[in-house]
């Protein structure tokens, strides 16, 4: 495939250069659409003696998007993960290129792996990465690129002088305990401004300059894996935000924005950050807000700046189970919120909820459903464009509160789900969230060394729902174990998180 972007990187370089691949183990747009791999393809093309190229899951050869080189042509392998379904995935990459998939066997490249799954619980990779990175990219990248360079020889000393008190984890060292790395605050020279944009015209909806306006979160909901993982909140600057925003727009050829954070309105600058991007004329979009931190100045700042569609996340209308979840959000504040939506000119609405919440009965979730009918009555958003329901099962996260609960049975899901589509037929739009795939995630979730032979077997038989099925039956995987209460201590014991 030809891509047609902007902003992209093309090094000579020279022999002695150090090459590293920028690996994502998701199709393109999944892959520019996250900030965390931009930020580590332009940091590593920023050090001297260094060249960084893309790749990307395809059904093709695995080549660079900049050069189409070979990805085993490189001395380090970075992938960047966000979702324990694409584990497969790097394996997949990794035989296409005939590159060998356990670490003990291969010399080079040198394979990392990190994101939030990996800090979460990097056991079922272990027998596949030389190096599992347990931490944020600011004081992780340039540690690991540095003692690269000076070991590059070596694979061996390489390993050996990573520590896990800086956020490595060598799995063929076997540490008794692993720290997170953490950055204190956050550094615009880690913030790529002129981002990779495609120019396709398929990919129209993908420009925008990402902004990484807060990191971490004050909530600290019982389920949220990143709230709990990236514990403390750090707003970026807003002296650094508006200078994003204003170069971002020549470099990047846009006067879209898209805010990330996972609570936008908890950062200390919010108001004057929407304020700001309206004088400028720039349209803007908010895709994190919780329910009690909006009001009807902020709707309409929201409005201003383009966003046409209000998204909330109740999680459940259940006073019991949002409490459980650590996230009660009262009915009468959500209904007001979207009433004050519909007022200033939000066309549509879309919610989201979680089943098979611990504890969880069949009135609860006709709870929900009565509570979608009476919004779609009173306020009038109503049919397939105008609201939008998703549905996900709940996951039991590493590192959360709820961390050892079970994942129910994808049966009971099953019908909740069918009830959903039954009452809110011709009201909402239902979409839902494979059981099946969830069931998959909390076991990569939860599990432990184990799974390292079952991803490679998952991936040799094509990594579909089918081949899982064959991978763990062959592997004599008891997932049971991993879906029932869990019994401490767990796989991700050896990780600390501050």
């Amino acid at each position: 495939m030809k891509y047609n972007e902007i902003n992209i990187i093309r090094k000579r370089g020279r022999p002695t250069d150090i090459r590293v691949a920028i690996a994502y183990p998701s199709i393109y747009e999944v892959a520019m659409s996250s900030l965390a791999y931009q930020m580590i393809y332009f940091y590593v093309n920023s050090r001297e003696n260094y060249i960084g190229e893309r790749y990307i899951l395809n059904k093709e050869k695995i080549l660079s998007i900049e050069s189409g080189n070979r990805l085993a042509n490189n001395d380090l392998i970075i992938f960047s993960i966000h979702y324990e379904l694409d584990y497969v995935n790097i394996i997949k990459m990794l035989m296409k290129s005939k590159i060998e998939i356990f670490s003990h066997k291969r010399n080079k490249p040198v394979i990392v792996i990190g994101g939030p799954p990996i800090i979460a619980n990097p056991e079922p990779l272990s027998h596949i990465a030389d190096v599992l990175l347990l931490g944020e990219i600011e004081p992780i990248f340039p540690k690991i690129l540095d003692l690269y360079a000076e070991y590059r020889d070596s694979k061996k000393r390489f390993l050996e002088s990573l520590s896990p008190n800086e956020g490595f984890y060598v799995p063929s060292q076997n540490p008794t305990e692993i720290k997170v790395a953490y950055a204190s605050t956050l550094l615009l020279d880690f913030h790529p401004i002129a981002q990779i944009q495609s120019l396709n015209k398929e990919h129209t909806w993908m420009r925008s300059t990402i902004i990484e306006a807060m990191r971490g979160c004050l909530r600290k909901c019982r389920f949220c894996l990143e709230g709990n993982i990236f514990w403390n909140k750090r707003d970026r600057p807003l002296s650094q935000i508006k200078e994003i925003a204003l170069k971002g727009r020549e470099y990047n050829r846009t006067s879209n924005i898209v805010l990330y954070s996972l609570s936008f309105f908890d950062h200390k600058e919010s108001d004057n950050i929407l304020e700001f991007l309206i004088d400028e004329k720039f349209s803007f979009s908010v895709p994190s807000m919780r329910i009690e931190t909006l009001n009807e100045k902020r709707l309409e700042l929201i409005h201003e700046g383009g966003q046409k569609m209000l998204t909330i996340a109740p999680e459940t209308v259940s006073r019991k189970l949002s409490i459980f979840l650590g996230k009660a959000s009262p009915q009468e504040m959500i209904e007001n919120i979207v009433l004050l939506a519909r007022k200033n000119g939000f066309t549509s609405l879309k919610m989201y909820f979680i089943i098979g919440i611990p504890g969880e009965k069949l009135e609860d979730i006709k709870r929900n459903i009565y509570f979608i009918k009476d919004i779609a009555q009173k306020t009038g958003y109503k049919g397939e464009k105008q609201l939008k329901i998703s549905i996900t099962p709940f996951i039991p996260k590493p590192h959360t509160p709820l961390e050892s609960y079970p994942f129910e049975d994808i049966r009971i899901l099953m019908k909740k789900i069918k009830l959903f589509k039954k009452e809110l037929g011709g009201i909402a739009d239902i979409r839902e969230y494979s059981p099946k795939h969830a069931q998959i995630q909390t076991i990569l979730s939860r599990g432990n060394r184990e799974l390292s032979k079952t991803l490679v077997l998952w991936a040799y038989y094509g990594g579909n729902l089918g081949a899982w099925k064959k991978a763990i039956k062959e592997n004599n995987i008891n997932v049971k174990k991993y879906l029932d209460n869990l019994e401490p201590p767990y796989p991700w014991h050896k990780i600390k998180i501050k």
